[in-house]
């Protein structure tokens, strides 16, 4: 796959260069250029896409929706854990109507909307730089590797096509659309809600300075209103609370989302600079620098996520190696243990996905005033604890200072990948290594 993205750069430019000294003056020349940064854009997250544990959390709500026990984390709590509600709907989507993996349809459809920024900084770059619009394209074409690496599945794709389409809409004169774009933008990540001020900002200035009427700010705001205040509403009845803050996803998309604005911000000056060539005329004459050294910059900067990709081919190897291992854990755990039994993933979102609705996943704080241990959640101690959500090269019988005392470690050996250490609650340790030991790929072997 690495020699994919070597070969879909190699086309990508071979294209620029032969169709560059025509392209402010050939749709169809913009086209190839748009179709093969389209190309090199789906090879590289298909090479360095990796899911964090962080976007099980999303996942875990979504299979949940799905199913029918609504935007839940853990079946019978209503907990309000996911800030990124337009996300949340998507992702489930696809299995409350197909039936499709949860997680696969997450990252398909984060890649879909990596794809979709590429256009989208095209033809905001196109407004007002014309045909060097495609610089935009190509540099957010290899910008979109910072939506990959660590943050497939994630809303970070969404929110940066958003805030683009949100541009877009302001620009073309229609902030009613823009407005209702800025909303989900905000139902998105909740820190959207600065881009939805910005926008409103923006317009009412317009208004002042008499380039445009008042409808353009008074639009957004309906655009936007129409769509928060229900979902404020919703939240509010169905967690029993109104939303406290605006907390932030963990994983920041700011660093795509800055490279997209500065790609279609370089196209405009190329566009500033005499890149554009709209006008009709028998021999335009290009300077040196128009036809050479704007698509080299444009093709270096795009090629500098190729060595990135291969830098990074071993820790997207550990990182897929520990997922897959992650879901076989989550899979035993599911398949072993009776529905309704709860258990600590030691905040392992990707282990407590895995290992299935049934499963009530809570934590324990630490010893309360009365000398007993106090659970997190409703669902009372845990009988079983995961420290670690992949398999370790040696064997640990060493136990957490706060489940000493009403736990015991119990190890189990998977042949070709490791050990893997549980902590099983005494009362009822007998029964669980019964039904744990019944699965043949994982040996239980007691420690000395």
């Amino acid at each position: 796959m690495p020699g994919a993205l070597v070969v879909a750069w190699l086309a990508l430019a071979g294209v620029v260069v032969a169709v560059w000294p025509r392209v402010g003056t050939q749709r169809a020349r913009r086209g190839w250029i748009l179709l093969l940064a389209l190309v090199f854009a789906l090879v590289l997250q298909l090479v360095v896409a990796t899911v964090p544990d962080d976007a099980f959390v999303t996942f875990r709500y979504a299979r949940n929706m799905a199913d029918g026990y609504g935007a839940v984390y853990t079946i019978g709590e209503r907990t309000q854990g996911v800030p990124n509600f337009v996300w949340l709907v998507l992702v489930t989507l696809p299995r409350a109507l197909f039936g499709a993996d949860v997680v696969s349809g997450a990252v398909g459809l984060g890649i879909a909307c990596a794809l979709g920024c590429v256009v989208l900084a095209y033809l905001l770059a196109k407004r007002f730089a014309g045909g060097a619009g495609v610089v935009a394209a190509l540099l957010t074409a290899g910008a979109s590797i910072l939506a990959a690496r660590g943050l497939a599945g994630t809303e970070t794709a969404l929110f940066v096509l958003l805030v683009l389409a949100v541009c877009l809409a302001l620009v073309t004169g229609h902030p009613l659309v823009a407005g209702v774009l800025a909303a989900l933008a905000v139902m998105t990540r909740s820190d959207g809600v600065v881009l939805a001020l910005l926008g409103e900002v923006w317009l009412v200035t317009a208004a002042v300075r008499r380039r445009s009427s008042w409808w353009g700010p008074a639009g957004y705001l309906l655009g936007a209103l129409v769509f928060l205040v229900p979902w404020w509403a919703w939240e509010a009845t169905y967690y029993g609370h109104a939303r406290a803050g605006w907390p932030a996803s963990a994983h920041l998309p700011y660093g795509f989302l800055l490279c997209a604005l500065a790609a279609v911000g370089a196209a405009v000056v190329c566009g500033r600079l005499g890149v554009r060539r709209d006008r009709p005329s028998p021999r335009p004459r290009r300077s040196l620098a128009e036809r050479r050294v704007v698509p080299v910059v444009a093709l270096v900067l795009c090629a500098v996520s190729v060595p990135v990709a291969f830098a990074a081919r071993q820790v997207v190897h550990l990182d897929r190696e520990r997922l897959a291992q992650t879901t076989e854990i989550g899979h035993w755990l599911r398949d072993r243990l009776p529905a309704g039994s709860t258990i600590d993933t030691f905040g392992s979102a990707a282990l407590a996905y895995r290992a299935g609705s049934r499963m009530m996943i809570t934590g324990i704080t630490g010893p309360s005033p009365e000398g007993d241990y106090a659970p997190v959640a409703l669902f009372g101690l845990p009988v079983l604890a995961a420290p670690l959500a992949w398999y370790s090269p040696v064997q640990d019988c060493g136990i957490a200072e706060k489940y000493a005392q009403r736990y015991e470690v119990a190890t189990f050996q998977r042949t070709g990948l490791g050990w893997l250490t549980l902590y099983l609650r005494t009362d009822s340790e007998s029964r669980l290594l019964t039904q744990l030991m019944s699965d043949q790929r994982l040996t239980y072997v007691p420690c000395p």
